[in-house]
């Protein structure tokens, strides 16, 4: 049964896709011409990656594919440089990677397939090998170059595709931003981040991972700008997961055999196993929570009743670019349910706290809220808006904090609590590192550069509250 087991042709974690049409027939289409056929998950990506607005331009100007390796990201990104080129008049495309060698792949695989077909062939006015000025020109002056990954080395161009292959070696913003701004100047470009999972440093995969989170988690209809395609195994399953073999590689079965994912799953370290093969984010510091605790928590479709006693707490992330708000409340089985109910990202800046103190506000309306949690540090101006509203609040920083996430480890190793399984929640929770204090307890904090901690923040703070006995149990007695 294992050997007949085939890759998920469809992404785990993927931003909604607009009702529009789509232009990836094209492509699907040329790789069959020219005998190259792609594989079922590659024929999504160019579905999800090319719906076209109703101007004719791209609904998404960034796609991020992320998936394991040896899937045949490779050969999904040689397509759509020969698409751009020879079927949409895209007249400059532009490679880079962090290792030259990753960047020159995908170049010759383009020069390959161009010079083995003739009807390619044909068009082509000149091929440069040439260390540091590889290009690929055609005869109607469209170009496909490489260039090095540094803020200057695309000073002066103006390109239509930009390719920008293992993303999760970019560890600050500042190659990104000075090759995506190459593009401002045409009319229809269009960006792509190629890769496997990233780590705490991946400063642009990360970004882009959470933004496209909570979107997920903010529904839609997904007229974005970036089209986020994540093939990975599910946060906290076991290396021998098959399942989780399969939504991480959808090569398997196609171009990867069974047998070596055994091989590597056995042979591996741990962490190596997580990112290379379940294509998992597996972060330098350590996690507080046990390995698969969290996932084992999972309840799929919990709902949390409005008519019941309900514990909120919001937390904003220390850049004040994010807020997340999360509910407990007392399940009929005595264990504590968790729902992340609203996120707000602001992008660039920061939030608007006066609309997360409104939006918050209504939610406690819509529930039998007892108080809204916050840490005074990172949401004090929401709890003061919503204290002059009326709504009772409860500071719950320092040491009482420090409380509430031990409080959340404990519930989380005995499986006294449940969530649904959100997308940003569950990201938040897998981006929490353990600090360790002074007087000997310790708190959330983020891992580096991994990604937001505040809907994890928030859910510690919820349980909390939702976990205090009320004042006249100290007066019972058996």
């Amino acid at each position: 049964m294992l050997a007949q087991l085939l890759g998920s042709p469809t992404p785990r974690v993927a931003t909604p896709r607009p009702d529009l049409p789509s232009r990836g027939a094209d492509v699907v289409e040329l790789a069959e011409a020219i005998g190259e056929p792609l594989l079922p998950w590659q024929a999504t990506v160019m579905d999800r990656a090319h719906v076209v607005q109703p101007d004719g331009t791209w609904a998404h100007s960034t796609v991020a594919v992320v998936v394991a390796r040896q899937s045949g990201k490779t050969h999904a990104a040689r397509m759509r440089v020969l698409a751009g080129l020879f079927l949409w008049g895209e007249r400059l495309w532009l490679g880079t990677a962090q290792s030259r060698e990753v960047a020159l792949e995908t170049f010759r695989a383009v020069v390959e397939t161009v010079q083995r077909v003739p009807w390619l062939a044909d068009e082509v006015a000149s091929v440069r090998f040439t260390n540091g000025q590889e290009e690929l020109r055609l005869k109607s002056g469209a170009r496909y170059k490489i260039v090095a990954p540094t803020p200057g080395a695309a000073r002066g161009l103006s390109v239509d595709g930009l390719l920008l292959d293992e993303a999760r070696e970019m560890r600050n913003h500042d190659v990104f931003g000075a090759f995506v701004y190459t593009t401002q100047a045409r009319p229809n470009p269009q960006v792509w981040l190629t890769s496997n999972a990233g780590d705490a440093r991946s400063a642009v995969l990360n970004a882009h991972r959470d933004r496209a989170y909570a979107m997920i988690e903010q529904g839609g209809d997904g007229r974005d700008p970036l089209c986020w395609l994540e093939w990975s195994a599910p946060p906290g399953c076991d290396v021998d997961d098959v399942e989780g073999w399969a939504q991480a590689n959808p090569g398997l079965g196609h171009m990867v055999r069974i047998a070596a994912l055994e091989a590597r799953a056995a042979q591996d370290p741990e962490p190596v196993v997580r990112t290379e093969m379940l294509c998992q984010w597996v972060d330098e510091l350590v996690s507080p929570w046990p390995s698969g605790a969290w996932g084992d928590c999972a309840q799929a479709g919990l709902e949390l009743d409005p008519e019941r006693p309900t514990w909120l707490a919001v937390d904003t992330s220390p850049d004040r670019s994010m807020a997340a708000l999360v509910a407990a409340q007392q399940l009929e089985d005595g264990r504590v349910g968790l729902r992340l109910l609203s996120t707000w990202d602001a992008h660039r800046g920061a939030v608007d706290q006066a609309k997360v103190a409104a939006d918050v506000a209504t939610t406690a309306r819509a529930y039998a809220t007892q108080l809204i949690a916050y840490d005074r540090w990172t949401s004090g101006a929401v709890a003061a808006r919503l204290e002059s509203a009326g709504h009772a609040t409860a500071d719950c920083s320092g040491s009482e904090f420090a409380q509430a996430c031990d409080e959340l480890l404990d519930a989380m190793a005995a499986r006294r609590m449940a969530h649904p399984g959100q997308g940003v929640l569950d990201q938040h929770m897998a981006a929490c590192a353990r600090k360790p204090a002074a007087d000997g307890g310790w708190r959330i904090v983020r891992q580096r550069s991994s990604g937001q901690v505040n809907a994890a923040c928030a859910a510690a703070m919820a349980l909390h509250h939702a976990t205090i006995p009320p004042p006249s149990a100290a007066f019972r007695f058996a």
